[in-house]
């Protein structure tokens, strides 16, 4: 067996973890319909990507596609988000 698929994997400690007070308390200049955004765009990322690795899976190549996709579509508008949280509302997009 592989170590992907090893089923006591453990989880890599140096991740930022989501609980720490950055994440819950955001700058306070940060908008919180930028923020909520964000988060829905985030989760939507998160569908679109298991939708794509499910029709990988399965074999059906379309619905890959279309589901790939639709996931770099998602993938913009979050990276747009988190421009307009990092720059604060000017017009400087992150380097990528």
């Amino acid at each position: 067996m592989s170590s992907r698929h090893r089923p006591n994997r453990q989880f890599d400690e140096s991740l930022y973890d989501p609980a720490t007070a950055e994440w819950r308390n955001p700058a306070p200049a940060t908008d919180s319909q930028t923020m909520h955004g964000l988060h829905l765009a985030s989760q939507n990322v998160l569908h679109l990507a298991m939708q794509t690795y499910n029709a990988a899976a399965r074999g059906d190549e379309s619905a890959a596609h279309a589901a790939r996709e639709s996931l770099v579509q998602q993938l913009g508008v979050a990276t747009h988000l988190i421009d307009e949280l990092i720059s604060c509302g000017t017009d400087q997009p992150t380097m990528h």
